[in-house]
């Protein structure tokens, strides 16, 4: 039966399989067959994954949590989600039997079906599409500031209100008009189109973006990029290219104990296999029944996917380096693969085919000396996918057709696969030999194995993956390339002109992530690195050791000691020198105080501050996870941290969080696959990856490098430059417009419907949308722009800019009424106030007047430079500023009667009107120079004034009794008065009144570091 898809309940049974169903409509638990399905919509992963049917009974359904945005590793691996797309459906003949004994299913009737958890808003997809239509709220200061400003506007609007009513009143103006005239105050004084002109900036440089090939589907974080201080970097795929090379594999030699040479040609592995007396092979490594060549071509999870193989690059890079193939054997349900064969006539490469499994097929051809494999094909029992937290994968194999035993291969990260082996079979110089390519920036995966007997593995149904990934022979290691894409280190040097801080964040292992920081700049040459190393025994705030019970210390552990205890964590000097941290100040000290050099080194990088830290995740998990996260020594290690290596995409969400507790506004650029929990977290994420994933993130960009940062910065520098010009400019228009008002209102009149379109329509509307077109200078500075509307400099620009341009139209009106010829506004009824006419006199040059106020003043608050390009740059800007200029400028010195009486203006004196043109060049001037020199030079002035007058009342307020008390029971003093020395002093006051308050902690914490910025 076919039904719609909305129409789907949780409980019904689907057909995977059924014509024409390509993208699923509902998140469902695999019964019968298995799929593979494109994720990328979900996970921005677009490596397609294998999902399997639930195995007879198992009991999945009542460990699934369905309020949960998605399922654990082990329930998604039979799960297929909304959105998704199914690239292959495979049918089962297995039969699922109901309680009464009736079959879902026979071998007649093989299918693939699928029971329906979640449908709509409540799947993994509608979770997803939630996160974009209701995006997490955007807390920027520039946003609430702009809400604040509004109440100002309201109550000014209210003031005006009643005193224009109270003149009104006194001119016997009806009450009905005098509530028209409030009315239009108001509006005059809150202009409508406040919101839309502040926000057509973000909309041009959304446009901009576009064009560069940067999507937005936030247009308020462009404004927030503006004040990014911290930018967090994946490695591979966002600093480093896509794909990996394998450079070679470094095995070891079990009969000697030692690794050796660098393997770099998959025929050496070849002509070191043979077999044993009872049919198993052995190789160079020397232990019967594990072969590398094996393990390098069946240690993966691929898919055949129209014949071709598809999964992780760094797998796929395995098995074209072993020259095997993949196929699928129908009949098991299982992988195969199959070593090359050449035919001896023309020397050709073919394949191995289902039918060629038997037998030995082997490398043979034109040479005598082609390599021989001495076995046949290899069959994938099981496999083990990679997952994140295990940092490993798995398989099981067995030779197709022979006798030989069985083999389990486990790959993964090293130390967690040296723990996985056998202690004797870990050879010597292991940490030095992984430790030289890694520091290199070579990635390293290690291999380890162990042989099987087929019997065991036939008697066991279900192998336990605790149980394959245990006592292992360690085999070697794997060494892959990955190398720095173009742009990378001119975009890290560009950021580092501009003071802004940069953060490796990568799942790989730490010296090759410190090896890639050094290459790309992001650490500077002359800085010292420590590394984090767990440790078993934590290390106590007064330096003694306490032993606990556990063989390895955990977030328990340490919540158990919170008050004694730092995290067991050790910081170790990057090139082994003899150098530690002390674990709880983080100060650089010798290992051993007799090592005098390690000593004088040790002093002068304390005292130099030119030393960082690379956090590993397990360190990160111990502080994050315990009350530690909460101490200095965390807060000191977030800002000495410059590279976080084997993090997990949910480690990298939590490190943007802690970071945001410092009060860094904070970047985010990944490539999408793994990051997007970190992407959706970081108050601007940047997204590299083209999967559907991606667009949770607020910035997407189709440009596979590290290049759109430094664009999506630079046009959010230039955005909210751009939107405070707007803004100032649109609050000096309503007090233009309102101080117009309130003078004209004096006689009971107005402007006239012509004038208040003319100014609206023709000389505010044009100046605000063409404002908004600057463009960015591409080059960052070190100072980031305001986000602040009511901080120090935009209040004192305000200030002045409105008492200047009152305090003209003021003057205006003075100057004309001590005119001979002008006419004192006169009701045409004398018992009739609301006949005074609105032209005359004092309205035409009130009008005349405040129109050049409008042009001047966008051209004094559309100033270019650090955050914009010229104003020159600007050319609509530029026209609109010469046409609205020039009609000015006509209809003040050369009036035309047909102009005049659309505006509702008079004609007055020739000498007059350029004192009108006069006047509004004289205010040009001084509010350019107020804006340029005057106002940012009184706003510090000003701001230390307020804060010392602040000071010193709280003061009094102390010496007098009057104090609040903090949650500890002790004296609230703000900006720590009364906790030093210097406070009793004036001079104390006065150094303390000069700071800013409020001060992000980050910034605290910097100041208190030895060197600062320049770490960075």
């Amino acid at each position: 039966m076919a039904i719609e898809s909305s129409e789907l309940v949780p409980g019904d049974i689907v057909d995977l399989g059924s014509s024409g169903l390509s993208t699923l409509p509902c998140d469902a638990v695999i019964l019968e067959g298995d799929c593979i399905v494109n994720e990328s919509m979900l996970t921005g992963e677009s490596v397609p994954e294998l999902k399997r049917s639930l195995d007879h009974g198992t009991y999945v359904l009542g460990s699934m949590d369905m309020t949960a945005y998605t399922f654990d590793p082990s329930v998604s691996r039979h799960v297929v989600f909304a959105g998704t797309r199914l690239v292959r459906v495979r049918k089962t003949e297995r039969q699922f039997e109901s309680c009464e004994g009736n079959t879902f299913g026979s071998s007649r009737n093989m299918r693939t079906t699928a029971m329906v958890l979640r449908t709509g808003f409540c799947s993994t997809k509608g979770a997803l599409v939630r996160s974009i239509m209701f995006p997490r709220p955007t807390k920027f200061q520039f946003y609430r500031d702009a809400f604040r400003f509004v109440g100002i506007l309201a109550l000014i609007a209210v003031a005006g209100f009643i005193v224009n009513a109270i003149n009104l009143h006194r001119l016997g103006v009806s009450a009905s008009t005098i509530a028209i005239k409030a009315l239009d105050l108001i509006t005059v004084v809150v202009p409508p189109a406040l919101p839309a002109s502040m926000s057509i900036g973000m909309a041009f440089a959304a446009r901009r973006l576009h064009k560069q090939g940067i999507f937005c589907i936030s247009p308020s974080r462009i404004n927030v990029a503006s004040k990014v201080a911290i930018v967090c970097f994946d490695k591979t795929g966002t600093l480093t290219e896509d794909g990996l090379d394998l450079l070679g594999i470094r095995m070891v030699d079990h009969r000697t104990g030692l690794f050796t040479n660098m393997c770099t040609e998959v025929s050496e592995l070849v002509r070191s296999v043979d077999t044993t007396q009872d049919g198993g092979i052995v190789d160079c490594v020397g232990i019967p029944g594990i072969a590398v060549i094996n393990a390098i071509a069946s240690c993966h999870s691929l898919l055949l996917v129209d014949n071709q193989p598809v999964g992780d690059p760094l797998e796929i890079k395995m098995l074209e380096f072993s020259g095997w193939s993949m196929d699928k054997d129908e009949d098991t349900r299982t992988t195969i693969v199959s070593p090359p064969t050449y035919t001896s006539n023309s020397g050709g490469h073919s394949v191995g085919g289902p039918n060629e499994r038997a037998g030995n097929t082997c490398y043979s051809g034109q040479h005598d000396s082609s390599p021989i494999y001495p076995l046949g094909a290899i069959q994938i029992v099981e496999a083990f996918d990679f997952v994140s937290e295990l940092r490993r994968a798995s398989v099981i194999i067995e030779q197709v057709n022979t006798q030989s035993g069985a083999a389990a291969y486990v790959k993964g990260a090293p130390e967690v696969i040296k723990e996985l082996c056998r202690p004797e079979t870990i050879p010597q110089g292991y940490f030095s030999v992984l430790n030289g390519y890694t520091q290199k920036g070579y990635r390293v995966i290690a291999l380890a194995g162990k042989p099987i007997e087929n019997d065991m593995l036939r008697a066991i149904r279900k192998p336990e993956r605790a149980e394959v990934e245990s006592n292992l022979v360690f085999v070697g290691f794997l060494v892959f390339e990955n190398r720095l894409k173009s742009t990378t280190a001119k975009v890290l040097g560009e950021l580092r002109q501009a003071k802004i801080r940069m953060v490796m964040c990568t799942g790989d292992n730490p010296f090759t992530a410190v090896s890639v920081a050094r290459e790309c700049q992001l650490i500077r040459p002359n800085t010292s690195v420590f590394v984090s190393h767990v440790q078993a025994t934590p290390v106590a705030t007064d330096g003694s050791a306490e032993i606990l019970e556990d063989e390895k210390l955990n977030a328990s552990a340490i919540c158990m000691h919170p008050s004694r205890v730092c995290p067991g964590v050790i910081w170790k000097e990057y090139t082994g020198k003899e150098i530690v941290l002390d674990p709880v100040n983080l100060v650089p000290v010798a290992t051993n105080q007799a090592d005098k050099q390690a000593a004088l080194l040790a002093a002068e990088l304390a005292e130099s501050g030119q030393y960082c830290v690379a956090v590993t995740g397990d360190a990160f998990e111990l502080y994050t996870r315990s009350l530690a996260a909460t101490t200095d020594t965390w807060k000191g290690v977030l800002m000495r941290g410059l590279v976080y290596a084997r993090m997990s995409p949910d480690q990298k969400a939590v490190l943007v969080e802690q970071l945001q507790n410092l009060g860094y506004i904070t970047g985010f650029c990944g490539d999408g696959a793994n990051d997007c929990t970190a992407l959706k977290a970081a108050d601007v994420g940047i997204s590299l990856s083209e999967a559907e994933a991606s667009v949770a993130a607020p910035f997407t960009s189709n440009v596979s490098d590290i290049s759109c940062v430094t664009s999506v910065l630079s046009e959010g520098r230039c955005s909210i430059a751009t939107s405070f010009g707007c803004f100032k400019y649109m609050m000096l228009y309503s007090m233009i417009q309102f101080t117009s008002c309130c003078l004209l209102y004096i006689y009971n009149i107005n402007l006239t419907n012509g004038q208040f379109l003319y100014v609206d329509l023709f000389i505010t509307l044009p100046i605000a949308v063409c404002m908004n077109r600057a463009k960015p200078c591409r080059a960052l500075v070190p100072k980031r722009p305001s986000a602040s509307l009511i901080g120090k400099r935009v209040v004192t620009s305000l200030i002045g800019n409105i008492s200047l341009v009152a305090g003209f139209q003021i003057a205006v009106y003075f100057m004309t009424e001590t005119q001979r010829w002008y006419e004192k506004p006169v009701a045409r009824e004398p018992d009739n106030p609301d006949s005074t006419p609105l032209e005359g006199d004092l309205n035409t040059s009130i009008f005349l007047f405040s129109t050049f106020q409008y042009i001047f003043t966008g051209l004094v608050f559309s100033i270019g430079p650090p955050y914009r390009q010229s104003i020159t740059r600007n050319y609509p800007y530029m026209a609109a500023l010469a046409i609205l200029l020039a009609f000015d400028l006509w209809m003040v010195l050369a009036p035309v009667r047909g102009f005049y009486s659309l505006f509702g203006l008079v004609h007055v004196k020739t000498s007059w009107r350029f004192v009108i043109f006069g006047m509004g060049a004289a205010n040009f001037a001084m509010c350019y120079c107020g804006e340029q020199f005057l106002f940012p030079w009184i706003a510090p002035r000003a701001a230390t004034v307020f804060r010392l007058v602040r000071l010193v009342c709280s003061r009094r307020l102390e010496r007098e009794g009057f104090h609040s008390v903090n949650e500890n029971g002790g004296k609230y003093t703000e900006v720590g008065i009364g906790n030093d020395s210097c406070n009793a002093s004036a001079g104390g006051i006065w150094e303390r009144a000069r700071r800013r308050e409020n001060r992000k902690e980050y910034k605290i914490l910097l100041e208190r570091m030895a060197s600062g910025a320049d770490l960075y």
